[in-house]
């Protein structure tokens, strides 16, 4: 059976039939575009929501593009993240993400079922990238 995440016909109606099921849902996380959305997700591994809104605010500031995380120092980014735990592996990850977002933030976003094309997204960010994103704006 095909799942109805795996098309945009498939998700607008999954997605329609969330949203008068829960009218008032909303994502924890706090962002403002889809990189900070999946930035965020890789963040949240392992670390509860609430510690990553402490932390994204400074990180946000700091790294506002893709460019930005792709040319990021890893060790300076390291400081930032540290608290959210796993903090050496979520900066290679967010590093990662920023080299490859061309791809990503022109619509191919990882899929649900594992991996996808982005190194270190795995299921949880991409049920969320999947969800959330048709809400926000892509660049």
């Amino acid at each position: 059976m095909r799942h109805l995440w795996r098309s945009n016909a498939g998700r607008g109606a999954s997605t329609a039939s969330l949203a008068e099921a829960y009218p008032n849902a909303q994502a924890e996380l706090n962002f403002t575009n889809a990189l900070e959305l999946i930035v965020a997700t890789v963040l949240s591994a392992h670390c509860t929501d609430v510690r990553v809104n402490q932390v994204t605010p400074a990180l946000f500031e700091r790294y506002p593009t893709a460019a930005d995380y792709a040319h990021a120092d890893p060790e300076e980014l390291e400081t930032y993240i540290r608290s959210t735990g796993c903090f050496r592996a979520k900066a290679k990850i967010s590093i990662g993400l920023g080299a490859m977002s061309t791809r990503i933030l022109v619509g191919k976003y990882p899929t649900v079922g594992g991996s996808g094309e982005a190194s270190g997204v795995g299921r949880k960010t991409a049920n969320t990238w999947c969800w959330v994103t048709p809400l926000v704006s892509l660049v």
